[in-house]
């Protein structure tokens, strides 16, 4: 049982002591009492029904709620972690007679144990406004359930970030700004072709749930609006919103579950072997695409649409009349390969091995007697790895945008010949050069790569562009040295986007292809070091 668990028990003795935990309840249930009757009393003068009156609470509730555990509680697993590292309270837990599963599980529930009880003492007020205000409790029990399990998957990103980052505050800092991302940025970016990142949040079952939490003359406007919401059609299955947000989080939980368990098992062990990254990689392209290509004939996918859903009624009743621009393609299309590229990076990071867990990984494999490292082991290389998904990536990012094309809103646009080309070398050239870098020169130098390489030239760029219209195209050629606008540039490409500035639509092709031809070159360059470099590891080992 989880209330056995010896790591919980002691975190529920340290964070639970009446003194300090005393004042946090007392200051979680006036604020909770203040919402309650503030949002009651303030309404019942001008709402007649009880009924009514007695549904305003729910939703200022529920943002307290998500404040405690998404927000603190993520911050506190997050800092905690690192404050047990510091301490060297980790390695002693290596030693306890428990399985690396029950030590996720006391960490997980154990850390933000006072954010879970200071949200149980809200719950009477949530649970005398759902009486009051009759709200239907199948749609209740579907917001919690929702609620409960971005609380867990939110919890396991700090402890997470906690396991990784040696500063605490850093770690605080990083897991709460993360949740505060994925209500502030991917709903945007939901409008922007990638419908599955909002899966990730509770977003979806609220926005249906939504009609029942307010007075009912709101509520049944709202209810009609939600009707032209389109549901969450995975390839076509109509799953509910709440089925699919609990699965889609699940998976998530799942994966940084089996993280926190390579880590457990062994402290200098990657947290996803390589066989699991690149199924990880290729299971977030068939999210990304199972959510967007249905919806691409009805037009809900583009950003115009959401608008003219949510304004343009008011003003054209007549739907027939909307139609997506072309710049919605050009968007779509490179934040497509720009999320792709970042997926692609962040595992290559996970799974490639410093020059230190490659001499470790060589002499473990000679006294066993091997005269090679298996193909998943940790000191393996990555670039397999990588190429494996680089190949996903581009067939995932060249569906997308055929399909986007090929639809019956844009007959008159083709992509060109060499777009399936273009895509997979800017996949291959990133990742494959990020992949020699790690292995070869480390972490720190490849993170000044990166700020020389990458952010400076876009820092130039801009000045450059604002400065005066005459440096607009060299700001275009200086800022493609930044495989971060080679998406975006792609995109501009495979399309031809009328309206550009002559200078700007001449610069952009030439600045790619140019910047692709580097990349390549200098890929291989990096390559070959990179056999040079681990041969050199593999010989230097025999010594041993």
């Amino acid at each position: 049982m989880i209330w056995a668990n010896p790591i919980l028990k002691r975190y529920a003795r340290s964070r639970l002591r009446p003194a300090s935990f005393g004042v946090a309840l007392l200051m979680t249930i006036l604020l909770a009492g203040f919402f309650f009757f503030l949002a009651r009393e303030s309404t019942a003068r001008s709402i007649q029904n009880p009924i009514d009156v007695g549904r305003m609470p729910l939703i200022p509730l529920l943002i307290l709620q998500g404040l405690i555990l998404f927000g603190l509680g993520t911050g506190q697993a997050a800092a905690g972690i690192t404050t047990e590292a510091d301490e060297g309270v980790i390695d002693y837990q290596r030693l306890a007679p428990m399985t690396p599963f029950a030590k996720v599980l006391g960490y997980l529930f154990g850390l933000p144990i006072r954010e879970w009880i200071l949200f149980l003492a809200t719950l009477p007020f949530t649970g005398y406004s759902i009486w009051k205000g009759q709200v239907p409790i199948n749609g209740v029990l579907q917001l919690y359930a929702v609620f409960f399990m971005a609380a867990i998957l939110y919890h396991l990103t700090g402890v997470l970030a906690g396991s990784v980052m040696k500063n605490r505050r850093w770690a605080f800092l990083t897991s709460t700004g993360l949740v505060m991302f994925l209500y502030l940025i991917i709903p945007q970016a939901a409008k922007f072709g990638l419908v599955y990142l909002k899966y990730v949040t509770i977003y979806p079952v609220f926005n249906e749930v939504y009609p029942s939490l307010i007075p009912r003359p709101l509520g049944d406007a709202a209810e009609v609006f939600n009707t032209i919401i389109p549901p969450a059609k995975f390839f076509g299955l109509n799953f509910p919103q709440y089925v699919f947000t609990l699965i889609s989080q699940g998976v998530l939980s799942l994966a940084m579950v089996m993280m926190l368990w390579r880590r457990w098992r062994k402290a200098d062990c990657h947290l996803l072997g390589k066989f699991a990254a690149t199924g990880l990689f290729g299971w977030l392209q068939m999210m990304l695409l199972g959510n967007a290509l249905p919806l691409m004939d009805s037009g809900d996918l583009f950003p115009s649409r959401e608008l003219d859903r949510r304004f343009g009624r008011l003003i054209n009743p007549d739907i027939q009349f909307w139609s997506p621009k072309t710049w919605e393609a050009t968007v779509m299309i490179g934040i497509y390969g720009l999320v792709t590229l970042a997926s692609l990076w962040w595992l290559t990071f996970i799974i490639s091995s410093d020059l230190h867990g490659q001499v470790r990984g060589w002499r473990r494999a000679r006294k066993l007697g091997n005269q090679k490292l298996p193909l998943l082991s940790d000191a393996a290389t990555s670039v397999p790895w990588v190429i494996a998904m680089s190949m996903m990536g581009a067939a995932g990012w060249f569906i997308f945008g055929r399909a986007l094309i090929n639809s019956h809103w844009y007959p008159e646009l083709s992509l060109l010949v060499v777009t399936p080309v273009a895509m997979f070398s800017i996949l291959i050239c990133g990742g494959l050069g990020m992949a020699a870098l790690l292995e070869s020169v480390g972490r720190k130098v490849t993170g000044l790569v990166v700020i020389l390489g990458g952010i400076l030239p876009v820092m130039l760029g801009v000045i450059l562009a604002v400065s005066s219209d005459d440096f607009v195209a060299l700001a275009v050629w200086l800022a493609g040295i930044c495989p971060v606008s080679w998406p975006i540039y792609g995109s501009g490409v495979f399309l031809s986007e009328e309206g550009m500035p002559r200078d700007v639509a001449r610069a952009i092709p030439n600045a790619f292809w140019f910047w692709q031809g580097v990349g390549a070159i200098l890929t291989v360059w990096l390559l070959s070091k990179l056999r040079i470099a681990r041969k050199k590891i593999s010989d230097s080992s025999r010594e041993f």
